[in-house]
């Protein structure tokens, strides 16, 4: 999860607080403690679907995003960090005038760790809350969880389920990763 948390940030800005999770995760390549692979299903209140994919085992280490609705397809494909320009927008037949609405919205700042840090520090400098508040980032560390808990259990994970007392509450293994057998 060390390599997608960036994209489940941006995958839960983008279609806000999820619902419940199904998800795979195994040790497939590297000599590593944790997962080197692995996939989750979330579905959101209103019925969208995404599905996740980590990896460290992938030579192009790139993240990408797709977005599929009727009228639009949304992607984001990058590296480390991204801008507007790395970003698509594809509107379905019949809907081409969507284009123009995405086009109007103007150039907003590049992501990466850069310009988070600045954003953090001017607020801080300003008296100003943080760009983040750490609601949204528990949702994030919530969503990892319940990934982890899924994965390792078999179990589907809802919002809300992973409280104080429950085994993925405070440690991420919560129950013990599959492959800790392996390393006895």
């Amino acid at each position: 999860m060390g390599h997608g948390i960036h994209q489940m940030d941006l995958l839960l800005s983008l279609l806000g607080p999820w619902a419940e999770v199904t998800a795979m995760a195994g040790r497939l390549a590297r000599d590593t403690a944790t997962e080197d692979a692995s996939m989750a299903v979330v579905r959101f209140p209103g019925g969208a679907l995404a599905t996740m994919a980590s990896s460290a085992i992938s030579p192009r280490q790139t993240s990408s995003v797709r977005i599929d609705t009727e009228r639009a397809t949304l992607e984001l494909e990058h590296l480390y960090g991204y801008g507007d320009a790395d970003w698509t927008f594809t509107p379905a037949p019949g809907h081409e005038d969507l284009a123009a609405v995405w086009a109007a919205d103007g150039p907003g700042p590049d992501s990466g760790h850069d310009s988070q840090l600045v954003a953090v520090l001017d607020a801080r400098d300003a008296g100003e809350p943080l760009p983040v508040p750490l609601a949204d980032v528990r949702d994030s560390m919530e969503l990892v969880a319940a990934i982890y808990a899924s994965a390792f259990t078999g179990q589907v994970v809802r919002r809300g389920d992973i409280v104080p007392g429950h085994p993925f509450y405070e440690r991420m293994d919560g129950t013990g990763a599959p492959w800790a057998d392996d390393e006895s």
